[in-house]
């Protein structure tokens, strides 16, 4: 028991008294007399040995907690409970064993017999912040009575003005009782005893973020500098300590002072420099200052130290995605799962970086490994599924989506959602099964019609490639333009959709407006571009945006027969004056 050795204390000077009771409650009759035969000759005359009451009264205390460590020992909580009760009887001011106590009929729930001790015990030890802590934390949390909570959380604070505990508590009750008016000056008044107790001043720092974190108001100028102020004493007080330097670093980094953050996270790395995670945060501090090249240095220095550093790879798989370098994000986060390989969420991002990095064998193999590993998580499944149908085999992905389907409607139907059925729709488009393609897509759409843009430009595109349901098309992408009206993509499908019905001048307007709005030149709106223009007739422009497709897809046959086709009599023309 925790508090065992400082009750003891309370009673030092009769430990030998308390002792002999404790070992006669226990002893057997041959014992006894065994102890009588040892008793030294000065305490033979039973008229000579003689206890006062206060110590007949500690003895049987120090009787009864002896009592209680067996019972609770042997029989559990419960069965001490008794003996407990009897030492606050005889001891009401020992404050630690009655919130002990307090706490365990609170279990039972029996919360007068707990506010019953923790009153008597405030009673007894007038002057120990415990008992009204405790009778706070009953009013408030148990009985709901915010006012009766501040009365014995005001009175802690003034008994022991710098117990943070007390003020976190009073925080509470104001967030509860919807009181945040007083939260301000609560925190004030903290500040104002200019107390040099860093475990204080920390906590009355936390309070405050912890109170911006919560509040939907961002926080005034004048609240801004007194936070300011009290990480700068923080800071002072703590300058030659580097866990209190690198603390400092976390309050400032979440209050978007990053670069002060960093000063002081590598303050506490020069005075120690294996301060465990702080390079790690100053990693982070870097990248979201922008300074990935600094923070990637950082990590491969801490990966090369510490092979087995699982935060570190992570950092270094995140610095990897910001930069587009998908190979060495997923060589990354392979490490990473060598350490943590039962987070089945570590698999996917694997499976998902190695698509991204057009690494399909390895996106297939981690796909595999996972559906065998996490054989009751059907999201694998279609993730194998989907890597299938980029690898180009078709069959097997047609059929590892069918599983799917038929497993997750058994076991996990949530997982049939607008998202997977235009996974398997576009699938099917690409294995050439165009009508189940089409039926999948609209069920993706029906399902969620507010998230269904993507779904609708594929269809209206497949349906406008194949010059099909030309109407229904233009209906299509016209909704996915409501829903997302700066996308490139889904311009360029409105513009196919109006070069297929022969509307060439308003497919060129869009099909113009959608190069513009893709951030990198897209090789397929170019080779629309030169097709409008083809039936036009306006062949040199139509050669020239052939050109510069093939130059950004190099491999097309298409466009490579359309430029032999056209090429030659462009040449044969006149130049213009």
């Amino acid at each position: 028991m925790h508090f065992l050795r400082k009750w003891f204390g309370r009673f030092a000077g009769s430990a030998l008294v308390a002792t002999g009771a404790a070992a006669c409650l226990w002893a057997s009759p041959a014992q006894a007399s065994q102890a009588d035969w040892m008793r030294p000759e000065e305490f033979a005359d039973p008229d000579t040995f003689e206890l006062r009451a206060s110590a007949e009264k500690t003895a049987e205390a120090h009787a009864r907690f002896l009592q209680a460590i067996f019972l609770e020992e042997e029989f559990g909580p419960d069965a001490a409970l008794e003996s407990k009760r009897r030492v606050l009887d005889l001891d009401p001011g020992f404050t630690e064993l009655a919130v002990d106590v307090a706490q365990h009929h609170l279990h039972r729930s029996e919360t007068p017999e707990a506010i019953s001790i923790l009153k008597d015990a405030k009673k007894a030890a007038p002057s120990d912040p415990n008992p009204s802590l405790a009778l706070a934390g009953v009013y408030l949390r148990h009985l709901q009575k915010p006012l009766l909570a501040e009365k014995h959380a005001l009175d802690a604070v003034q008994l022991d003005p710098e117990n943070k505990a007390g003020y976190e508590l009073l925080w509470e009750i104001y967030r509860a009782a919807g009181q945040t008016h007083k939260i301000e000056p609560l925190f004030q008044s903290a500040e104002r005893r200019h107390s040099e107790k860093l475990e204080f001043l920390m906590a009355i720092a936390d309070l405050r973020l912890r109170e911006i974190a919560r509040s939907r108001h961002s926080p005034s100028a004048a609240t801004e500098a007194r936070i300011s102020e009290l990480l700068e004493r923080i800071e002072n007080l703590g300058v030659s300590k580097p866990e209190i330097l690198a603390r400092t670093g976390d309050f400032h980094a979440l209050c978007g002072r990053l670069q002060r953050a960093v000063d002081l996270y590598e303050k506490s790395i020069a005075l120690q420099p294996a301060l465990d995670g702080v390079r790690e945060k100053l990693a982070l501090a870097l990248v979201q200052l922008g300074q990935n090249d600094r923070a990637a240095e950082l990590l491969t220095k801490i990966v090369a130290e510490n092979p087995v550093n699982l935060a570190a790879y992570d950092q270094l798989s995140k610095i990897h995605l910001l930069r587009g370098e998908f190979e060495r994000a997923a060589a990354s986060m392979r490490q990473a799962l060598l350490l943590a390989p039962i987070d089945p969420r570590r698999h996917e991002e694997i499976i998902r970086t190695s698509l991204r990095a057009g690494d399909l064998a390895g996106a297939l193999q981690a796909a595999t490994e996972a559906e065998t590993k996490f054989p009751y998580l059907t999201g694998f499944s279609v993730l194998r599924a989907i890597t299938l149908s980029q690898t180009g085999n078709h069959a097997a992905s047609m059929m590892a989506f069918e599983r799917a389907l038929v497993t997750a409607a058994n076991s996990n139907p949530d997982l049939l959602d607008s998202d997977f059925f235009l996974s398997y729709g576009g699938a099917a488009e690409r294995a050439g099964h165009f009508v189940k393609a089409a039926e999948l897509l609209k069920k993706s759409i029906v399902l969620d019609p507010a998230r269904s843009a993507e779904a609708c430009n594929y269809l209206a595109y497949m349906w406008a490639d194949r010059g099909e349901n030309l109407a229904e098309a233009e209906q299509l992408i016209r909704r996915a333009l409501e829903l997302d009206p700066s996308n490139g993509a889904y311009l360029d499908t409105l513009g196919w959709v109006y070069f297929r019905q022969g509307r060439y001048e308003e497919s060129l307007t869009e099909l113009l407006h959608a190069s513009e709005l893709m951030q990198e030149p897209d090789p397929v709106i170019l080779d629309h571009i030169g097709d409008v223009y083809g039936k036009l007739g306006k062949t040199a422009d139509a050669v020239l945006y052939w050109n510069k497709a093939i130059q950004l897809d190099p491999k097309n046959q298409s466009i490579t027969e359309k430029l032999d086709s056209h090429a030659a009599p462009v040449a044969r023309q006149p130049e213009s004056n």
